[in-house]
């Protein structure tokens, strides 16, 4: 059984970050720890919002004690989300301590900063930290399509510009990069697309839309793929079973009018859900086309 040390927000009400990653990845049987950035009452969907963040000294404190109690070693992955500008080099600090006690350990890093139609929702620091730190250390990226165009500084609109565009995070460094949210003017709009990208291959996955706005969902995914790779699957195989997974989780969202993810209710579905279908795009690999700049980078 590997375990996932995943460190990101915790809300008391709502799936956002740990709230939905720690159940997810311990369904799909991932022993994970949860380690908080910020503690909050809930989500930003709702008016009201309160609770703590975590400073940098206070996460190192709970690493050092791990490290300590000798048990830190046992870490396979290290999972992070949403960052606030105080602790985000904590966590690359503690990606370099895992590293050195396990140089196996995969760093898999969704990189939080916004999203098309809200914009950025992080503040700068976060932002120039993520587009100088995130590519090349991490061996995971996740960002959606707003996040793939500030990490890049790019603004494809076609899938074979997303694919340009996310292989120069690649060649930066990061062997994977999945990007999420995927729209482009070659794709079907009636579907969610997205497309996971390494040296050698580019794979596509499609899902039917769901009439409805989703938090958590991003964290869900990259929760989700990263317990599928964990198990020794294949890219391809991984993103089909997640985006499978990720659809079912929503449609039962959907289905009971919730405004939460349905997670609990859906975890039979996140377990054994039908594989999304995936397509190869190898042969876009072979004739880049570049992605205009977007005028904007992190």
């Amino acid at each position: 059984m590997s375990t996932v040390l995943s460190i990101q927000s915790h809300v008391t009400v709502g799936s956002v970050g740990n709230s939905v990653a720690v159940f997810a990845l311990q369904r799909l049987g991932v022993e994970t720890w949860g380690l908080p950035t910020v503690v909050l009452s809930n989500d930003n969907a709702r008016p009201h919002v309160a609770g703590p963040s975590l400073g940098a000294d206070q996460l190192r404190a709970i690493v050092d004690a791990m490290e300590a109690n000798g048990v830190l070693g046992q870490v396979d992955a290290l999972l992070s989300g949403y960052l606030t500008a105080e602790t985000a080099e904590v966590i690359w600090e503690t990606a370099d301590r895992l590293r050195e006690l396990n140089p196996k350990v995969l760093f898999c890093c969704d990189p939080v900063m916004g999203d098309s139609g809200t914009g950025f929702y992080v503040p700068p620091e976060v932002r120039d930290f993520l587009g100088r730190r995130a590519p090349g250390r991490a061996d995971i990226l996740t960002p959606n399509l707003f996040e793939l165009e500030a990490l890049t500084g790019m603004r494809p609109s076609s899938v074979q510009q997303v694919v340009a565009a996310a292989r120069t995070l690649v060649a930066a460094g990061t062997p994977t990069v999945l990007v999420t949210s995927v729209a482009a003017a070659d794709l079907p709009a009636d579907q969610v697309h997205m497309v996971a990208v390494t040296a050698e291959s580019a794979v596509l996955v499609s899902t039917p839309v769901l009439d409805a706005h989703f938090d958590g969902s991003g964290d869900l995914t990259a929760a989700v793929l990263l317990a599928h790779l964990l198990a020794g699957e294949e890219l391809a195989a991984a993103l089909g079973a997640t985006a499978g997974s990720v659809h079912a989780v929503l449609a039962e969202t959907v289905r009971l009018g919730r405004q939460e993810l349905a997670l609990v209710q859906a975890q039979d579905q996140l377990v054994s859900a039908e594989p999304a279908p995936t397509q190869s795009l190898n042969t876009l690999m072979s004739a880049p086309s570049a992605p205009s700049r977007a005028g904007r980078s992190s």
